[in-house]
C-alpha cells in the first residue's frame, strides 16, 4: 500500500458499488497502519457509502477492530458520523457487540452515549441488553 500511496495513487478511489474505499477495508481489518498512510496520503476520514451511510469508523466498531477504531479517532474522525439508514451509530455497534473499550472510546471523542436510531428509537443500552451485551450494559449504565 505505501508504494502505491508513493507512486502517486488515490487514497479516495477505489470505491466499490456500495461506496466502500480503501479506507473503509483498512477499518474492518483492523489495519492502523494502514489507515495511517491513507489518512497521510489524503483519505477522508469520514467518508460515507452510498449503500446506507457507512463510515471507516462505523465498519471498525461493527468489526471490534479496536485498533483501527483508537487509529481512526485518534487521526480526527467524527465519534457522532456514520449514522445508517436505520440511524445506528459506531456506539450502537459497539454495544451490540459487547465491546467496553470500544464505548470508552468513543464516548471519550464524543460520542452521544444518548443518541436514538430513526426507524425504532433504540439507543446504544438498548441495543447492548437486546443483545445480551452484559459487559457493554454495565459500562453504559455507568457512564450516564
Amino acid at each position: 500500500v505505501k508504494m502505491l500511496l508513493d507512486l502517486g495513487a488515490n487514497a479516495n478511489l477505489g470505491e466499490t458499488s456500495d461506496g466502500f474505499t480503501p479506507l473503509h477495508w483498512a477499518a474492518l481489518k483492523d489495519s492502523p497502519e494502514i489507515i495511517k498512510l491513507l489518512i497521510d496520503k489524503g483519505a477522508n476520514i469520514d467518508c460515507i457509502t452510498t449503500y446506507d451511510g457507512r463510515t471507516p469508523l462505523y465498519q471498525a466498531a461493527s468489526r471490534k477492530s479496536t485498533n483501527a477504531v483508537k487509529m481512526l479517532l485518534d487521526l480526527g474522525a467524527n465519534a457522532n458520523l456514520g449514522k445508517t439508514s436505520n440511524g445506528s451509530t459506531p456506539l450502537h455497534w459497539a454495544a451490540e457487540k459487547d465491546s467496553p473499550e470500544i464505548i470508552q472510546l468513543l464516548i471519550d471523542k464524543g460520542a452521544n452515549i444518548d443518541c436514538i436510531t430513526t426507524d425504532d428509537g433504540r439507543t446504544p443500552l438498548y441495543q447492548a441488553a437486546s443483545f445480551k451485551s452484559t459487559n457493554a450494559v454495565k459500562m453504559l449504565l455507568d457512564l450516564g
